[in-house]
């Protein structure tokens, strides 16, 4: 009876859907099953070349060859592709994702070869069908709709399949990642083929030229920008997907982050991610077009994304701020003075010093900032070690040695070529490595030693250090005041308050980092206390006594290290007597810089050249900050026991050190040496015989 009372429901009630729904799950799932049992070889055919691809050049070359060979043939390549500047940032870049760990570094390898994978095989399909789109209307046609999808439908909605035909894996990942990637080279090739002007394609046609000829002699090259800007988007693109390459399995930097994330680990998702953003940031600048090479990688990703529908944009967005220099006059630069030459003269002495000082012993009977870290180096009686010496001076030694050596070739540089060199050999350039070295070397010499009665740091070089980075300084900052420098273009009659704002967080962030503990040791000599050091020994002497329980008794022993380790350390902050008071002199150091920059600011005196003389003192005080936290923690990394490591102090000292060069580097950057322009009128006697020899 019930039955006959049912009801279907009225078209008005949303359960009418279930009874008219259309199965386009299940065709799509009928397909996959037909194409997987009916395609196999086509499948395999279509996943050999990655599968080859990933196996021979990522897991069984890049992941296992030296890391030296990798950071030098990637800097080898950036050096050529783009110039040195961006080769030496590459080789410094991919050095400090090596320092992070040896499992850090193979998953920056198999990053690298992945990324390197999806985008070979995105050139190789997309260029092609880029060319054919942009000669071809018809198939233009045909491709933009299937761009279209590519790009708007999310990347989940079609990962399931490609799993399901190829596996969890790279091979999977990858092919995703190039579905989700290509669509701007196709698009911007496209454009950058029809931007060809068409009375230069058809003057080609006119003289015989092939059509084979057309396309690679004329349209590909004047398509060049184009085609390296979809390059360049199909990369960051790709860099964007190894997070959604991880989910599918494909190993990397990707996989670390991910795994993070899971473990709620921060300190593996903190180490993986400046990995991650050091790679991106490397293979970004690698790409990029030569007129693009202002802008950060946040935001070129951002315009990738945002751009990705509409691509075309980006380019024509380009070609509108694109700004044609008129022709200038001939112009020479400034010649050098004989105050300015004798005022180089005294700089370079300095800078001598400094550079000769590294060779000259550091410290003596002890190592003076690494017996904080080694146990062996508390006492070396009677030996002496010199500035490059891990006992010595070791990374403050070659830090003083990196910037006496940049001194020397800016006052170098600038005398043989005054204005034609580079924008930072020059006098600038100068006075930030001089002031840089003195501040560095100055740190060395106060740093209070570990618990010593001698202090160790009393060596010839350390005092040679910094009496030349002095002389230097010195000279470099007087040689400011005469040397002819002016800016590009006037400089705004406002103070700068951003710049007085970036300072005052730039102290903040260094007292901070003062007070925040520069060491963490859990060595077992420095952080057991008698008793738990009393049941460790009794536990040692137990496995002797007992070997056949020797495997138990050590992991009961293993169980009480850890568990004290992760109890009780020892903490040293920058400022205190136990500890170096690096971040104390940091302090002082960074105060410095800040007050320099609120003088560049020009809130005393809204001069140019004013602004410009206190913008690179605080320029060499902020970088001498920022290289008296990286020498401590790179110290540590060379020599330090294990269970020591440098504290997260050191490293916000750094980036308020990084935030006080950045904050004047603005006004360092328009200021050159000064032109003197040909104003005088030619000969009429000579310009006649010149246009009758044209003439003629």
């Amino acid at each position: 009876m019930r039955f006959f009372l049912q009801t279907d429901p009225g078209f008005m009630d949303n359960r009418i859907l279930d009874k008219w729904q259309i199965p386009f799950g299940a065709w799509i799932d009928q397909a996959i099953d037909w194409i997987f049992v009916n395609m196999r070889s086509t499948l395999d055919a279509l996943a050999f070349p990655f599968d080859y691809l990933i196996d021979a050049f990522v897991n069984d070359f890049l992941a296992r060859i030296s890391w030296v060979w990798v950071v030098l043939a990637m800097a080898l390549i950036a050096s050529l592709a783009r110039n040195i500047k961006v080769g030496a940032f590459v080789a410094v870049s991919l050095t400090i994702c090596g320092l992070l760990g040896n499992a850090f570094w193979i998953e920056t390898a198999r990053t690298i070869g992945f990324i390197a994978v999806a985008v070979f095989f995105c050139v190789i399909v997309g260029i092609p069908i880029g060319i054919a789109s942009g000669r071809v209307d018809a198939i233009w046609k045909v491709i933009r709709p299937i761009l279209d999808a590519m790009q708007v439908v999310h990347s989940f909605v079609y990962m399931l399949p490609f799993i399901f035909f190829f596996g969890i894996g790279e091979v999977s990942a990858t092919m995703v990642t190039m579905v989700f990637a290509v669509p701007p080279l196709i698009r911007l090739t496209n454009l950058g083929i029809r931007q060809v002007p068409g009375d230069v394609v058809e003057a080609s046609r006119a003289y015989g030229a092939p059509e084979w000829r057309v396309l690679f002699d004329v349209q590909i090259p004047l398509a060049r920008r184009a085609i390296m800007t979809g390059i360049n988007q199909t990369l960051l693109l790709a860099i964007s997907m190894l997070g959604i390459a991880a989910i599918m399995g494909a190993g990397g930097l990707g996989r670390l982050l991910f795994r993070a994330l899971s473990n709620q680990d921060p300190a593996l998702a903190a180490s993986g991610g400046l990995a991650f953003f050091l790679v991106a940031i490397v293979l970004d600048r690698m790409t990029q077009r030569e007129d693009t090479d202002t802008g950060n990688l946040f935001h070129r990703i951002r315009q990738a994304w945002t751009h990705r529908v509409d691509v075309e944009a980006l380019l024509t967005e380009a070609d509108a701020t694109a700004q044609i220099v008129a022709h200038e006059p001939i112009v020479r630069f400034a010649p050098i003075a004989p105050k300015e030459r004798n005022l180089m003269g005294m700089t370079l002495l300095g800078g001598l010093a400094v550079a000769i000082s590294v060779f000259l012993p550091w410290t003596v009977d002890a190592g003076k900032i690494s017996a904080y870290g080694r146990v062996a180096d508390e006492d070396l009686a009677g030996q002496t070690f010199n500035g490059m010496s891990g006992q010595g001076g070791s990374w403050f030694g070659f830090l003083v040695l990196a910037f006496g050596g940049f001194v020397i070739l800016a006052v170098i540089g600038s005398y043989l070529r005054p204005g034609t060199g580079s924008r930072w050999l020059a006098a600038d350039g100068a006075a930030i490595a001089a002031i840089a070295a003195f501040v560095t070397a100055t740190a060395h010499f106060l740093a209070q030693p570990y618990g010593l009665a001698n202090d160790p740091g009393t060596g010839i070089g350390v005092l040679t250090a910094v009496a030349g980075g002095f002389v230097a300084s010195a000279g470099a900052v007087m040689w400011l005041r005469v040397a002819p420098h002016s800016p590009l273009v006037p400089l705004s009659a406002d103070i700068a308050w951003g710049r007085v704002i970036g300072s005052s967080i730039a102290v903040v962030v260094l007292v901070v980092g003062m007070l925040s503990g520069w060491s963490y040791d859990k060595r077992e000599g420095r952080v057991f206390d008698p008793e738990i050091q009393a049941q460790i020994e009794e536990l040692r002497q137990e496995a002797i006594d007992n070997p056949a329980e020797a495997g138990t008794i050590a992991a009961r022993l293993q169980t009480v290290i850890a568990s004290a380790a992760q109890t009780k350390e020892l903490i040293t902050t920058g400022a205190e007597p136990d500890g170096a008071q690096l971040g104390l002199w940091a302090l002082v150091s960074g105060a410095v810089a800040a007050m320099a920059a609120v003088a560049a600011a020009g809130i005393p005196k809204r001069e140019e050249r004013y602004q410009w003389l206190w913008g690179t003192v605080a320029a060499g005080f902020g970088a001498g900050t920022f290289s008296i936290a990286m020498a401590w923690v790179f110290t540590h990394v060379r020599s330090a026991d294990p269970n020591y490591l440098s504290g997260v102090g050191s490293f916000l000292t750094m980036m308020g050190g990084a935030f006080l060069v950045a904050s004047t580097s603005g006004i360092l950057k328009l200021f050159r040496r000064s032109r003197v322009y040909d104003e005088t009128e030619p000969d009429p006697k000579v310009h006649t015989e010149e246009l009758m020899s044209i003439g003629t």
